[in-house]
């Protein structure tokens, strides 16, 4: 990856536990320590989808499968834990978040 080239994959299912696993509708080709940002999880737009505590945040991750994955503090790098979040609905993103970056005339 490049730059900030945009990595995004639609989210199947994300638990009410600890850690919070994340489970997407594709495989989403990330690597464990790598860093997401989850998006739509607001409650508040038209359709209810649950998860407010975790929308907008930032993650790093650990992979459990080419289409799931668990989320830690992305400073502690503690479990995620998701028991008494309101439960998922429906929809939201998972967004890999690009850690390094080249500029024109980089080697």
């Amino acid at each position: 990856m490049s730059g900030q080239d945009a990595h995004r994959v639609d989210i199947l299912s994300i638990t009410n536990a600890s850690p919070c696993a994340v489970t997407t509708t594709t495989e989403h080709g990330y690597a464990t320590r790598d860093f997401v940002r989850l998006t739509n999880l607001n409650g508040r737009i038209p359709v209810p989808r649950g998860m407010d505590e975790i929308n907008n945040n930032y993650y790093r991750i650990i992979v459990t499968g080419v289409d799931s994955f668990t989320l830690q503090d992305p400073i502690t790098f503690e479990a995620i834990d998701s028991t008494d979040f309101p439960p998922y609905i429906t929809g939201g993103y998972a967004n890999k978040i690009a850690t390094d970056f080249f500029y024109h005339g980089d080697d």
